[in-house]
């Protein structure tokens, strides 16, 4: 009789590689880190990946993909972004930290069609490995912003008063035709590949959650992760009239197929006076500490290693001033 293991090196060669998580791209808060990678330090969005995230205009959506792509660029790769809603600020990506400049390892392309993007996108990163001009083990980042806007190319096509009910539909058939070669070389060329997305309510729906989100069933199904971004507006009394000062913005990770699912963060994303928002990662992390009952509080009063209590903004302030963040994250479990 013959021997199983022969037949089978025989009919059908070695098997091929297991590859998993190549890189690990911080999203700029670890506690959201966390929630995706299990792991608050080295963790954040899988690379070889496609990864969604979906929720309400201005709720941080575009800031956190842009931490994700300058993590890539510090792991000695390149980040590309897909501009579809035509609104990418590069003063404030580099103000975060993205390098932008000509040379430096960014991307940035405002594409017609879904099929242009797409298409770009496997061209330019196939390129860039072929060429080996970065390390086999550095990240591509790519961001698509967003998915709800990328226009297919049987739509852009038509004049306005030429397009009907059948072509609500196009975005959807678009991405169940190209989201399984997406997949094979988002893997086979290490790329974490982010879409950004917009949300929408299934009218009639009384029982469940009526949110859902443009494209269809396949980016559901070939997203590796999919993050869901609810947002609470905060606000303070300001000359006797409430004034929208951030908004506390919480994700539940309702798909991780490379972690446990359902994990959930949450963060304040504030306003400056000039119309651009921020994480508020100090005050945020305060706040994480605080649930984790590490964190100690008098009252309505911290206690900080100096000994001395302080209220919330206070402490924040505080910290920020004098640069002890990393203390914060020192108290973060290990």
């Amino acid at each position: 009789m013959a021997d199983l293991a022969s037949v089978l090196a025989n009919v059908a060669g070695d098997n091929d590689e297991a590859i998993g998580v190549r890189n690990w791209l911080s999203t700029g808060f670890p506690p959201l880190d966390e929630a995706l990678s299990g792991k608050y330090f080295g963790g954040g969005m899988p690379s070889g990946r496609i990864i969604e995230m979906f929720g309400p205009e201005s709720s941080g959506k575009t800031a956190i993909a842009t931490q994700t792509m300058i993590h890539a660029q510090k792991e000695g790769g390149v980040a590309i972004f897909m501009d579809h809603e035509r609104s990418f600020d590069h003063a404030i990506a580099e103000q975060q930290g993205l390098r932008v400049g000509k040379g430096e390892p960014f991307v940035f392309k405002t594409p017609d069609t879904f099929e242009e993007s797409t298409t770009n996108v496997i061209k330019i990163c196939q390129g860039i490995r072929d060429a080996k001009v970065i390390p086999v083990e550095a990240p591509i980042a790519v961001v698509f912003d967003s998915l709800a806007s990328m226009v297919p190319k049987s739509k852009f096509a038509k004049d306005i008063d030429e397009q009907g009910m059948n072509d609500s539909l196009a975005l959807s058939k678009a991405c169940s035709a190209v989201m399984p070669t997406l997949a094979v070389f988002a893997e086979k060329l290490n790329i974490c590949m982010l879409f950004l997305n917009q949300e929408r309510e299934k009218p009639g729906v009384m029982f469940g959650d009526p949110i859902t989100t443009p494209g269809g069933r396949a980016p559901k199904f070939y997203a590796s992760v999919r993050i869901q971004i609810g947002r609470t507006m905060i606000k303070k009394q300001v000359n006797g009239k409430k004034r929208p000062i951030g908004q506390e913005v919480k994700c539940k990770v309702i798909k991780n197929k490379v972690h446990r699912p359902f994990e959930e963060a949450a963060w304040k994303f504030m306003f400056r006076e000039d119309g651009t928002g921020y994480f508020d990662v100090t005050g945020s992390l305060i706040d994480h500490l605080e649930e984790l009952d590490i964190l100690k509080k008098s009252g309505n009063y911290y206690v900080w290693d100096d000994g001395k209590k302080y209220l919330r903004d206070a402490l924040v302030k505080k910290i920020d001033e004098s640069g002890e963040q990393q203390k914060l994250l020192d108290m973060l479990p290990k």
